[in-house]
């Protein structure tokens, strides 16, 4: 990492430091007072200290206001792909599943969607697994989940969706996890093996994967604006979130049954537009792909049930 770049802990630091009280050392050699100056230490009771607590959206402009989340993001990549020089190399990135186009879009803008990669008998069975699962009231809200933190302030009115996590080794303890199904196995099969290993050739993943299967209801069911991850270029984090992988489990999906994906245009550190929003259809077989600390993204309203299963590599 070079001196100019900043762990996401230093910007989290300089932002606790940003304080009026924060002024510099008078020097030892020089003095103001008087000379009939005596010291009372009653005059100089140190005060309480008063912790103000800022939102995650507050703390997210802060970063982003600092250094482009895109541009932080870009450098947990093995190479800049941006470079002609490195495109010309993309027959050697081996991959087995995405292109060095899907690479390219998801360098260059932070998110790519991608199609046809599982096979459809495959998506039809995880979709009737999850109805299944649904059904026999195995996935819980996820308001519900975690609701006896010491966070006071966890808003679980953000999200109306319920949620399992699958856990292939089932080692999971402290969710509310499932051991998948056949198909939804074979969809993790897929996304552990040769997804995981196109992404981890271009980005330096450092920790572990976690599954989260959802169901969003029919009656206005919505997730708020939100960001899985703080922007970090740090090769040793294995606290945040790196790269999210979102597949639609929703067969005859037609536009008016809402529960899309609005990704918002990301800002510069000096408040202005780099790109428009824009909506992905939750249809079946579809994959969001994203750079976990730069994307904001809403999901939209749901008129018909929605699934989705998301992936978080670390």
């Amino acid at each position: 990492m070079s001196n100019e770049q900043q762990t996401l802990e230093d910007r989290l630091l300089r932002l606790a430091a940003t304080d009026a009280s924060d002024l510099p050392e008078f020097p030892d050699d020089k003095s103001d007072l008087p000379s009939d100056f005596e010291y009372n230490p009653e005059d100089y009771e140190e005060e309480e200290e008063v912790i103000e607590e800022i939102t995650e959206a507050e703390l997210l402009k802060y970063l982003d206001q600092q250094e482009d989340a895109l541009t932080i993001s870009q450098r947990l990549f093995y190479h800049e792909l941006n470079t002609t020089e490195y495109q010309h190399k993309s027959n050697t990135w081996d991959l087995q599943c995405l292109t060095a186009e899907d690479v390219e879009a998801l360098y260059g803008k932070g998110w790519v969607e991608l199609e046809g990669l599982i096979d459809l008998d495959i998506l039809k069975g995880a979709y009737e697994e999850a109805k299944n699962l649904r059904e026999n009231n195995v996935l819980v809200p996820a308001s519900r989940v975690k609701e006896n933190s010491d966070d006071p302030f966890r808003d679980v009115t953000a999200r109306d969706d319920a949620i399992v996590w699958l856990d292939p080794q089932n080692n999971l303890d402290n969710h509310v996890s499932t051991t998948p199904p056949p198909y939804l196995q074979k969809v993790l099969e897929f996304l552990q093996g040769p997804f995981h290993h196109d992404i981890s050739n271009m980005i330096r993943l450092n920790g572990r994967t976690e599954f989260q299967l959802a169901y969003y209801h029919p009656n206005g069911a919505h997730y708020e604006r939100h960001r899985d991850a703080l922007p970090t270029d740090d090769p040793e984090d294995t606290d945040q979130r790196r790269v999210t992988a979102v597949l639609y489990l929703n067969p005859g999906w037609t536009s008016g049954d809402g529960g899309e994906l609005k990704i918002y245009g990301r800002l510069d550190k000096h408040g202005m537009p780099v790109g428009a929003d824009r909506l992905v259809k939750p249809q079946l077989g579809k994959i969001l792909l994203f750079l976990s600390g730069v994307v904001d993204h809403e999901v939209m309203a749901s008129k018909k049930p929605r699934y989705a299963l998301t992936s978080w590599m670390r």
